[in-house]
């Protein structure tokens, strides 16, 4: 059985630009798995919609996606993850503190670019895209 894969924004971006490392990355994970997407990442991917058509391609892309919803063992664990780091001195950004807790909660591979930022957590199993 493949790894149950969610698939971070930056993964998603590429694949919608048509360029990138991550169009590559989308399309064997779309074709050999059950993909799945935080609801952060969904708002992410809405935020930067420019008008009702780029959300209708957003939502369309994403329809074979199992959403997570972010939930009490999602904020039990970011919050877990946000106190490491904070005493660590390598705080990231809160919106990928709560999707890595979110992965985590739900016990998922991770696919990103952002190797940067999500290197730094700890028990986060990550699938690296390199760009």
């Amino acid at each position: 059985m493949a790894d149950q894969i969610c698939v971070d924004t930056d993964i998603i971006i590429d694949h919608l630009r048509g360029k990138g490392p991550g169009v590559s990355a989308f399309e064997k994970i779309v074709r050999t798995n059950d993909p799945f997407i935080i609801s952060i990442n969904k708002f992410e991917l809405l935020c930067g919609a420019r008008d009702e058509k780029e959300t209708g391609i957003i939502e369309q892309t994403l329809a074979g996606f199992t959403l997570l919803p972010f939930d009490e063992a999602c904020s039990r664990e970011a919050s877990r993850i946000y106190r490491e780091l904070k005493g660590k001195g390598r705080l990231i950004g809160v919106r990928d503190i709560m999707i890595a807790g979110a992965v985590i909660a739900n016990n998922l591979t991770f696919a990103t670019k952002n190797l940067k930022e999500f290197e730094k957590i700890k028990g986060l199993k990550l699938m690296k895209v390199k760009g």
